[in-house]
């Protein structure tokens, strides 16, 4: 929305177009205030019959304020938390209407497409087509590339500008993604179906490289404070059970460990899944899931308060 904005709103009007739908809205969080005064600008360029189909939405802070039925519940009543389903915004949605709602990676593609064909697009990936990814961690340069999709772990991890350091493990898809080995990726292509068949998937478009000295518990323990944080606080598994997830895994992070924590992580977890008044529960104990698969020798050592990364000894180069 910054950077090309008159690209998301020709991906729109493609997507009414489609659909047969009257109006558009751009609905975009506060904290993007540059995506904001961008489209506010390119919308006052359109002709007079675009500008009176769409207006722009702001959204209020929160993870799970961009969840489709949060954003339609915020259109409608000024909530943004997300609504239980049936019915799907594309039943009944803003108004009541139904309601597509789609990413503006997407519309940006669509209107591509629509100028340079098919064919155009198919040619851009190993795998046909092209995506934005967020590079973080144990990487020279961390941001956003655009990549063929089939493009492996490693061509993003060059696109960053390499390694920085090692890495000991990967996070795949963000934070409602799952813990990977590195080396078992590394070569493996990042592609919806292939990662699916892995039992991974590249979800928001997240990959985050965990450096070598860095504990797997601490930092599935930070996220799960986050995401406990960021609850819609309308259901008990959301409210009461993140929340005590957290608590716990935020003792076994810092080697303070009740006794049973460990036990207690891996059962809650498992009551959560399909329980919640929407999706955040579910994305949030498959993440801890990964992660006690992958850090299972990490887990055991922290309830015996203690740590595997801290008790590594030092590497020291020699000259």
């Amino acid at each position: 929305m910054a950077a090309r904005p008159h690209l998301v709103i020709d991906g729109a009007l493609l997507a009414a177009g489609a659909v047969g739908a009257s109006d558009i809205i751009f609905y975009i969080g506060m904290e993007h205030r540059a995506a904001e005064a961008a489209m506010r600008h390119a919308l006052a360029e359109r002709p007079a019959d675009i500008r009176g189909r769409a207006q722009i939405v702001t959204a209020p802070t929160g993870y799970v304020s961009g969840e489709e039925s949060a954003a339609v519940h915020y259109v409608n009543d000024g909530d943004a938390r997300p609504t239980a389903t049936p019915p799907r915004p594309f039943d009944r949605g803003v108004g009541g209407r139904p309601t597509l709602v789609q990413n503006v990676e997407s519309l940006a593609l669509a209107a591509l497409i629509a100028r340079r064909g098919r064919d155009w697009y198919v040619d851009q990936g190993r795998r046909g087509g092209i995506g934005l990814i967020t590079v973080s961690g144990a990487v020279t340069h961390a941001g956003v590339q655009e990549i063929a999709l089939g493009s492996t772990l490693s061509d993003l991890a060059a696109g960053a500008g390499g390694l920085r350091g090692d890495a000991q493990a990967v996070l795949l898809g963000g934070y409602f993604g799952g813990w990977a080995e590195v080396d078992e990726q590394w070569g493996l292509p990042l592609e919806p179906r292939s990662m699916r068949a892995r039992g991974l998937a590249l979800g928001c478009g997240v990959v985050h490289f965990l450096p070598a000295d860095s504990c797997g518990v601490e930092a599935t323990s930070r996220i799960m404070a986050y995401l406990a944080s960021q609850s819609a606080r309308q259901c008990g598994p959301c409210v009461f059970g993140l929340a005590a997830i957290a608590e716990a895994m935020q003792r076994l992070a810092t080697r303070s460990a009740h006794a049973n924590d460990l036990d207690r992580v891996v059962r809650w977890s498992g009551q959560l899944a399909g329980r919640g008044a929407c999706h955040h529960p579910d994305g949030a104990v498959g993440l801890i899931g990964s992660s006690l698969q992958l850090f299972a020798d990490d887990f055991a050592a922290h309830q015996r308060r203690r740590c595997l990364t801290v008790s590594r000894p030092e590497r020291v180069a020699v000259a």
